[in-house]
């Protein structure tokens, strides 16, 4: 019954925001990310766009890895020639980790 509910819900919320991937935020480990979905969504991009530029499906996940907080995210900024934001990014990622140091 709780399973079925748990899906009833998530497919509610699909429905009420098209743009926003609920799974994506129940999939991942950020901490933060309920409360602030425009920033998941921006940092997210980051590894969408980059695993759309490589054609590598296990990047997406390396790269969200840790709530982003890795090394494969820097290298995903690189590629989509996203550098010049890092301080954003590191912003927003420390918001997603609910304050953890990055």
């Amino acid at each position: 019954m709780r399973t079925w509910l748990l899906i009833t819900i998530v497919a509610a919320g699909a429905c009420l925001d098209p743009g926003f991937s609920s799974a994506s935020i129940l999939d991942s480990n950020c901490r933060g990310a309920m409360g602030n979905r425009d920033i998941y969504t921006k940092v997210e991009r980051v590894c969408e766009d980059c695993t759309n530029l490589y054609r590598l499906p296990q990047l997406d996940g390396l790269c969200r890895n840790r709530c982003f907080n890795n090394q494969w995210f820097l290298l995903c900024l690189k590629a989509t020639e996203r550098q010049d934001e890092l301080e954003n990014f590191r912003l927003w990622i420390s918001i997603l980790n609910a304050g953890r140091a990055w």
